[in-house]
């Protein structure tokens, strides 16, 4: 008999499945969800739960201590934890909210610490550089988001959506309408969503009977750090536009210098970042160097403003869209671009003309008399009104013409002049020759 009791308690141990099996053996990554939710923290944890799955990880713990981040991405994350075939366990270190409250209720089991919360999630927007309070439907939205995964973790409903509208249904004992709800870690234990109060991980793994798996603590690697940090939505919108304006301020002078170097640094890092952690592919880099150069034959090649240049415009916009994953984000990231394009503009126009870098658009050299420097007389051209010539160039708008045997340097009054058509000077103002196209 006992004999026989012995190889039923080895059968119980040694059993796939059984809880003493779970207990001798397996693998547990905890993943720290900490600061605020962007696009490479989702990258991070989708990636960290398709290698728990290929490795047949007893379970994926998310520490959690944030005060909520990015609505898109914590999204992102609730889906692949909803998808998720491992165990995953949300540990609540301090707060779980707003964003970062719809990932942990999308979680198998909920523990938190003592004195810990959960909720506040009504989701803002940002516009530019200030915070107002989203639109209904995108509350309608993210309490959908918030019911959804309640549902399917088979926790009650009605609690998650009066984490996100106010305008919920009172519930007795715990929440008025007008009011958001924010659980503590005892009133969360009381009604469901919280499985344990736990003090550390390792007691939750002691509940969990995972006490002797192996726990690996998954940090980000350098790479994932710096793409987090070069996706974070302000240093994007800053790197984008440095990037962009000093290739705009190198392509309307001679030559390629540090400008231009600096533009490509700070482009390549905006898209580099981006494409790294899969947030964008290489079609928006190609569209967006599609776009400027569409902008470049506008501004150097083909005369006025048209369909080229508002192709160009639009391919950029896209590139941002794409880039931003989404047109309200990328209107928030435009909004941004444009204020900070704003001080720059500012600090150019105030530090330019003191910085060396910026002596190739500012002339410093002064051409007083007593250097032999004699101004030209204001009417020198004034004979030539009204008098015809060729023009030996095109002009959009400047180009040259001659009139008799001499040649000058005019521009147009507006129309594009081809080469070898008749012009009449229709306007002499100081050193500026204007001509029109005789016609006929």
């Amino acid at each position: 008999m006992g004999f026989l009791m012995s190889v039923f308690l080895a059968f119980l141990i040694l059993a796939p499945g059984s809880a003493f099996a779970q207990s001798a053996s397996g693998t547990v990554f905890v993943v720290e969800v900490h600061k605020d939710i962007d696009k490479g923290l989702s990258f991070f944890i989708q990636r960290q739960l398709r290698r728990a799955e290929l490795e047949n990880a007893a379970a994926v713990i998310l520490e959690i201590n944030s005060n909520g981040g990015l609505v898109e991405s914590s999204q992102e994350i609730k889906d692949a934890l909803l998808r998720s075939k491992v165990s995953t366990i949300a540990y609540v270190k301090g707060r779980a909210l707003s964003a970062a409250a719809l990932i942990a209720i999308s979680c198998h089991r909920i523990f938190m610490e003592p004195g810990s919360e959960m909720g506040a999630a009504t989701p803002i927007m940002l516009m530019g550089t200030g915070v107002q309070a989203a639109e209904e439907k995108f509350v309608s939205a993210f309490r959908a988001e918030f019911r959804a995964s309640a549902e399917a973790r088979k926790r009650p409903p009605a609690i998650a959506e009066a984490m996100v509208d106010k305008n919920h249904d009172t519930i007795e004992g715990l929440s008025k309408k007008g009011e958001i709800l924010t659980l503590t870690s005892e009133v969360a234990l009381k009604h469901g969503y919280c499985d344990h109060i736990v003090a550390s991980i390792t007691s939750a793994l002691r509940i969990l009977n995972l006490e002797n798996a192996r726990v690996e603590r998954i940090e980000p690697t350098s790479a994932e750090w710096i793409a987090r940090y070069l996706t974070n939505p302000q240093i994007s919108v800053i790197l984008f536009t440095v990037g962009f304006w000093c290739l705009v301020l190198e392509f309307f002078v001679a030559g390629f210098g540090i400008l231009g170097w600096a533009g490509i640094v700070c482009l390549a890092l905006f898209f580099g970042g981006h494409l790294f952690a899969y947030m964008a592919g290489l079609e928006a880099l190609i569209l967006f160097v599609v776009g400027m150069a569409l902008l470049l034959v506008e501004a150097f090649v083909i005369p006025g403003f048209g369909i080229t240049g508002v192709s160009g415009i639009i391919a950029v916009c896209f590139s941002i869209v794409m880039v931003f994953g989404g047109i309200y984000s990328a209107l928030t990231a435009i909004a941004s671009i444009i204020t900070y394009s704003v001080i720059i503009t500012g600090l150019v126009y105030w530090w330019g003309p003191k910085l060396r870098v910026f002596d190739r658009f500012v002339l410093k050299e002064e051409m007083a008399p007593e250097q032999g420097f004699v101004a030209t007389e204001a009417n020198v051209y004034d004979h030539l009104l009204n008098l015809e010539g060729i023009a030996t160039s095109p002009c959009r708008p400047s180009g040259k013409i001659q009139i008799g045997d001499e040649r000058y340097d005019a521009v147009s009054d507006g129309d594009f002049i081809e080469k070898g058509a008749r012009v009449v000077v229709r306007k002499v103002d100081g050193q500026k020759i204007v001509v029109r196209q005789v016609v006929g």
